[in-house]
């Protein structure tokens, strides 16, 4: 009985001892908690939070991780600097030329062409899934025909 409560007592020691040997380390390291009354006043602190707050979590203090930009990895900018990345205008790289202007223009023909074909398959899709559809789903199908319809007469259809 007397060696039970010997080793609970060294248990309880060395117990006592490594929790204050963190807690000091923690605070040795500068490790800084946020503590949060019940009024909602925060505080921040090296040490434990006092017994009358209610939330405590670690605050991580480290410096930001920073990505270097366009592989300048040599010249990292300082922390707390604005680092700005401009994307060149390919508007800018080129001059306008009735020739590229024309070019852009068949691109985006082609552009509409392919999406006007790609709604009238959608549509005849709908309209076979509406003549296939069972009485309680025609209302949902033929709103979605519907829709592409009209989705292709604004977008498609010269006036």
């Amino acid at each position: 009985m007397a060696a039970r409560k010997a080793i609970a007592a060294t248990l309880a020691i060395g117990v006592l001892a490594l929790a204050s040997l963190s807690m000091s380390g923690a605070a040795a390291r500068g490790e800084l908690r946020r503590c949060e009354d019940a009024n909602g006043h925060i505080t921040y602190s090296n040490e434990a939070c006092p017994s009358g707050t209610s939330k405590e979590r670690s605050v991580d203090d480290r410096p930001a991780v920073e990505v270097p930009r366009d592989g300048a990895s040599e010249k990292a900018a300082p922390r707390g600097a604005r680092v700005s990345s401009v994307v060149p205008s390919s508007s800018a790289a080129e001059p306008k030329t009735p020739e590229r202007e024309q070019e852009v223009a068949r691109e985006q023909q082609k552009s509409l062409v392919a999406r006007c074909d790609d709604l009238v398959r959608r549509i005849e899709y709908a309209q076979q899934d509406e003549l296939a559809a069972a009485p309680g789903e025609r209302a949902s199908i033929e709103l979605g025909l519907r829709r592409l319809q009209e989705e292709h007469q604004a977008n498609c259809v010269t006036h």
